[in-house]
């Protein structure tokens, strides 16, 4: 999706691309709310126990909070910094909750199964789709409210797609599981932990292009985001090991011992980057975005940084769910997040977009601080994670 990213900044400008990040990260938070950790169960349950029992449930689930988000989208006022056109573009987008519920489901039972080539062959076809309808349909200077028509039909065909490729195991699960308001309600409680956990974790990772916008507005937003972007697409390589690696984690039987080199490859990865990106941050920004984008080039050369403790976070967190330790990882998250929302308060008001970027790079390191504390604490009485502390341990 990097491309589609690319060519809607350059379609729309700074103003108009920060416009569609904000809209996009309350997609993304709204989805993480409907999703309600019902992912990382089904993942869990599928990977160490093939267990495909309650994929109706946590259908049902996402669909039902989906509907009510959606309502609620319609009627909720403008907010500061956004334009009468922009919220209409949040309000058809919102539509899009619904076809994501399917999406999320449909793809958590391949990662489950471990069909990663099925996984990344549809996440391939997603972004060609949406890069092909976006240069069709979206011209310079065009509508935001067209640009989310277009991503709601994006997601509509995926998750028809996605559907396909997992048609025998939806079969099977319908078949075998017996709809009762007591399972759905059991189903809400089991996942309440992890969805309480992805939800401030979304949060984390987009309150401050929401507060950048509401204090700053859009350019700023668009010059911020553009930054943001580039980091999260040098996280793409990362990202497909970590998607791979939740659902071995849950299924292997020694905590996190076999997974020592892929954790110092991460983490090898994650510091070349890091120089990469600072390194290259003038000519990459306008080689991607074009002009009106010069802001950002301060701002990725501090952002690179991110990827190192994002990094290790992301790890320690992954492991801590796989051993369902989520105590710690929701810990670690709510003091970071209360440290990014108040170092947001006293540089990005006052300091601009700069301090913003400064509090994400703080918040990041002070999370993993916290979640490296919890696994001190935790590894002397938490077997499954004895593989954590032989790696931090050990020489290299």
């Amino acid at each position: 999706m990097a491309l589609a990213t690319i060519l809607i900044a350059r379609r729309f400008g700074s103003a108009g691309f920060g416009n569609y990040a904000f809209i996009a990260s309350l997609i993304l938070i709204g989805n993480m709310l409907t999703t309600f950790g019902t992912d990382m169960l089904l993942i869990r349950d599928i990977a160490a126990r093939k267990d495909l029992s309650r994929i109706f449930s946590a259908l049902l689930l996402q669909l039902l909070l989906s509907i009510v988000l959606i309502v609620i989208a319609q009627m909720l006022p403008i907010l500061p910094g956004q334009s009468a056109a922009g919220w209409l573009a949040l309000k058809v987008y919102s539509l899009a909750l619904i076809p994501i519920a399917f999406f999320t489901v449909f793809s958590s039972i391949l990662r489950g199964l471990q069909r990663m080539d099925l996984y990344a062959g549809l996440n391939l076809a997603t972004s060609l789709l949406q890069l092909a309808l976006i240069y069709l349909f979206i011209k310079p200077g065009g509508s935001l409210t067209t640009l989310a028509w277009v991503l709601v039909a994006v997601q509509t065909a995926t998750a028809v797609l996605a559907g396909v490729l997992c048609k025998g195991q939806i079969a099977t699960s319908w078949q075998a599981e017996a709809f009762s308001l007591h399972k759905l309600y059991q189903f809400f409680y089991a996942s309440m932990p992890l969805g309480v956990l992805g939800m401030l974790g979304i949060v984390y990772q987009r309150i401050s292009v929401i507060l950048v916008t509401m204090w700053l507005g859009s350019s700023a937003t668009g010059s911020f985001s553009a930054a943001l972007r580039v980091v999260e697409f040098a996280k793409t390589g990362h990202m497909a090991v970590f998607t791979a690696l939740y659902p071995a984690m849950a299924k292997s039987q020694k905590g996190t011992k076999g997974f020592r080199a892929e954790w110092r490859n991460l983490m090898i990865g994650a510091v070349a980057a890091a120089i990469i990106l600072s390194m290259s941050a003038q000519p990459l920004t306008h080689f991607l975005f074009g002009t009106g984008y010069e802001t950002s080039v301060l701002l990725l050369r501090l952002l690179a940084w991110n990827l190192v403790p994002y990094t290790m976070n992301t790890y320690l967190t992954l492991a801590f769910v796989a051993a369902r330790q989520e105590q710690p990882v929701l810990l670690s998250i709510s003091v970071s997040l209360t440290a990014l929302v108040l170092f947001n308060l006293s540089w990005t008001r006052h300091v601009g977009v700069t301090g913003a970027a400064w509090s994400m790079l703080l918040a990041e390191v002070i999370q993993g601080i916290a979640l490296l504390l919890q696994y001190k604490k935790l590894s002397l009485t938490q077997a499954p994670l004895d593989g954590i502390r032989h790696e931090f341990s050990q020489p290299s």
